[in-house]
């Protein structure tokens, strides 16, 4: 992954050289950056972003979503940092606001739209109200702005840096701003520099942001303002209590259809480096060159995977989700003060338990680098701070987990697959602390029971501390650490001490359930999904999580009461929508049939929904950091991975054609020639034309590339025996 300031420059040169593309419709072109923004759930964010860029420059309305944007709403303004595909929102700061007149309170200067367009490299709209067309284009950590101004003496942009999302946007949230500054260079007032010490949103605690702006022309007259009061000639203002409105404006006289240009970068480190980074990434006023070369790197991102065949909808939605898995996390390295010079830093992890099941994977095969600097910044905060936890936002460790201690699978998944460029013993000090210290439970049951006893997400917390401690056995045993592989391995099969074998629901029995530190179980409702830090389960009833033993389908197949029980009972739960496949905890679920001798189901349910859940408008749930985006992009090349072990299985692909070009420089084949909308089941696959006799294959059967071939089939292949007769779907 060629993520970085040299990269980035050099694409910027080249863009000055070579002008357009073919005629061919490129992979970025199929990008919709209206997908996750027009429907209810996903929460996407509609600006642009360069690949797991620091800045994401976007509009924000009233009544916007975690994502700070509403799509029916008129707009307020452009905040540079926002969080893709979130259930609880952050950031939205440095807020910039064009206007004709000028109005300095929060509500007072909302715009209807027209002309909306949105791409990976560019946002446009035409603010109504004003005349104003808005247009910008990003770097890495910056981005550069142009305005279309009307003929005007009363031309301005504001600057708010209080206003943040949580704070503004979503209030109930609930944010803070505790200090802050804004100052206008007095030479010729064209920078605008400034700083706020923010708080609130998901990950919690508080951070501070430094920005560095230039326009290309001398205002007419600066200002400032504090809490409505205007200062007309002032070039500086601070910060008096907590929550103080501040901010600065520039006024203009402008010509009818004037452009004003306008660059600004954000840091976490100091103003001087978000100077730098301007200085470095945008060094021009060529707009245009920097759309450019952002299309350009956003196309060569995306052809590491190019598909044929499907419908163009289909490639719309595949490109799009391909875009989403490369937004988060961040890679903030160079850009915190309390990290050493070219020390990775990787931010904005929002959270792990999401993106270990399906982000991590997709990124291990097509960018390898992001996925060792992921675990070298991992094992950079470990020695800094003494443990990593799953959400890592604005360079706080978030105290609580929603799971178990996930950063455990990345790391075992990275191991596993030989990744390049990591410290295997450092890294492995990360998961000896973990599974040591870290998985308790109250009074440390969890080691001494076997469970931790009923409260607050504590059936799926034992759920996932078994798996973390499976993924810790399989890197003891490669490390040659005996000792400790046997003992997690004999603790990662614990997890059967919260199956309930009389446990009953619509006429199935055996299920997962809370059970007390006496050993006696607690009686729930086995469909109930309590939501998040609530009792028993994070997010996802019994249903769900009594299928998640990412290590053990085998035994869940046995506890099930054997293969013809365990098909009937998962394919009801998928018919009954008991199984919520909108959230991460149920993304596995649908594999299990693949231990009961029915791959059919596996991609008849797969095929039902990909077809079904995913739009053009947006997604089943929200994208969670591009979470939900992965698990569409595996579906659809038909194999799917089995996070921090080395399995794959295979379901059938959507498309005829796939090309992954691996991360080693080698590339995959994927052809399924009769794949169609109705040829969905799998008659037969060959790797390297070798016939296969299973539908679950290992990493290294793949990784140095060949061909993996599809016969498809409209009509499933069903097994002989009596017991796996098949089921009316």
């Amino acid at each position: 992954m060629k993520n970085s300031v040299d990269y980035f420059l050099m694409v910027l040169f080249l863009s000055g050289t070579v002008s357009g593309y073919s005629q061919t419709k490129q992979p970025v072109d199929y990008v919709d950056n209206r997908t996750g923004v027009l429907d209810e759930y996903s929460n996407c964010v509609i600006g642009p972003q360069l690949p797991f860029g620091s800045i994401n420059p976007s509009p924000q309305t009233k009544n916007g979503n975690d994502d700070g944007y509403n799509p029916n709403e008129p707009i307020r303004g452009f905040g540079q940092l926002h969080v893709s595909g979130t259930g609880w929102g952050t950031n939205g700061q440095i807020f910039l606001s064009p206007q004709i007149g000028l109005a300095v309170g929060e509500i007072e200067h909302d715009s209807p739209k027209s002309n909306e367009s949105a791409h990976p490299y560019e946002y446009k709209v035409t603010l109504n109200r004003y005349k104003i067309g808005v247009q910008f284009t990003p770097s890495l950590h910056s981005a550069i702005y142009k305005f279309n101004f009307p003929k005007s003496d009363s031309a301005n942009i504001l600057f708010d840096i209080t206003h943040n999302i949580p704070m503004d946007i979503k209030p109930i949230i609930g944010g803070t701003v505790s200090e802050g500054i804004i100052t206008i260079n007095t030479n010729d007032h064209k920078d605008i520099s400034g700083s706020g010490i923010y708080d609130g949103g998901f990950g919690g605690g508080a951070y501070k942001i430094y920005f560095y702006a230039r326009v290309n022309k001398m205002p007419m007259q600066t200002s400032t303002w504090l809490n409505g009061n205007i200062s007309v000639g002032s070039t500086s203002r601070q910060f008096l209590k907590n929550n103080d409105r501040v901010g600065a404006i520039l006024n203009f006289s402008t010509r009818e259809n004037e452009e004003i240009y306008l660059k600004i970068a954000i840091s976490y480190k100091s103003i001087d480096h978000a100077k730098k980074w301007l200085e470095e990434e945008i060094p021009e006023w060529n707009y245009n060159k920097v759309r450019d070369a952002a299309k350009s790197i956003w196309n060569e991102e995306l052809k590491k995977i190019t598909v044929e065949g499907g419908t163009e909808k289909d490639k719309t939605i595949f490109y799009t989700a391909m875009y989403h898995t490369q937004l988060m996390p961040r890679n903030r390295t160079n850009d915190y003060q309390c990290f050493d010079k070219d020390v990775p830093v990787w931010d904005d992890h929002f959270a792990i338990w999401d993106t270990w099941r399906t982000v991590y994977p997709l990124h291990l095969l097509i960018n390898p680098e992001m996925v060792s600097g992921t675990v070298n910044s991992f094992i950079a905060r470990f020695k800094k701070n003494g443990y990593v936890k799953d959400a890592f936002i604005n360079g706080n460790d978030m105290p609580s987990e929603q799971g178990g201690n996930n950063v455990d699978n990345i790391i075992a998944d990275a191991y596993l697959k030989n990744i390049k460029g990591v410290d295997w013993e450092e890294a492995y000090k990360i998961l000896k602390y973990d599974a040591d210290y870290q998985r308790l439970g109250s009074s440390d049951t969890f080691k001494e029971k076997g469970w931790i006893p009923a409260g607050i997400g504590s059936c799926s917390v034992t759920m996932e501390y078994c798996y973390n401690d499976y993924c810790t056995a399989l890197v003891a045993k490669g490390l040659g650490r005996q000792e400790d592989y046997k003992k997690y391995l004999q603790r990662s099969k614990q997890w059967v001490n919260l199956w309930n074998k009389d446990a009953e629901s619509d006429g199935f029995k055996g299920f997962i359930m809370p059970r007390k530190l006496n050993g006696d179980f607690v009686a729930i409702d086995l469909k109930k999904n309590p939501s998040s830090w609530r009792d028993y389960f994070y997010e996802g009833s019994s249903w769900t999580y009594s299928w998640f033993a990412p290590h053990d389908f085998e035994k869940l197949v046995e506890l099930n009461g054997g293969s013809g029980n365990f098909v009937k009972k998962l394919d009801y739960g998928f018919k009954n929508d008991l199984i919520d496949y909108s959230n991460e905890p149920a993304f596995l679920a649908v594999q299990g049939f693949h231990y009961a001798g029915r791959p059919d189901l596996s991609s008849y349910w797969v095929r039902k929904l990909l077809k079904e859940s995913f739009t053009e408008k947006g997604l089943p749930g929200n994208d969670d950091s591009g979470a939900m985006s992965a698990w569409y992009i595996f579906s659809a090349m038909g194999f799917f991975p089995n996070a921090g072990q080395n399995i794959y299985y295979l379901t059938g692909p959507l498309f005829t054609g796939i090309t992954i070009h691996l991360g080693n420089d080698r590339i995959l084949n994927i052809s399924a020639p009769k794949a169609s909308e109705t040829y969905i089941y799998m008659h037969g696959v060959s790797i390297n034309g070798k016939k296969l006799a299973t539908t679950i294959i290992d990493y290294d059967e793949i990784k140095n590339g060949g061909t993996i071939l599809f016969d498809m089939s409209d009509k499933p292949l069903l097994p002989k025996s009596d017991l796996n007769a098949p089921l009316k779907n």
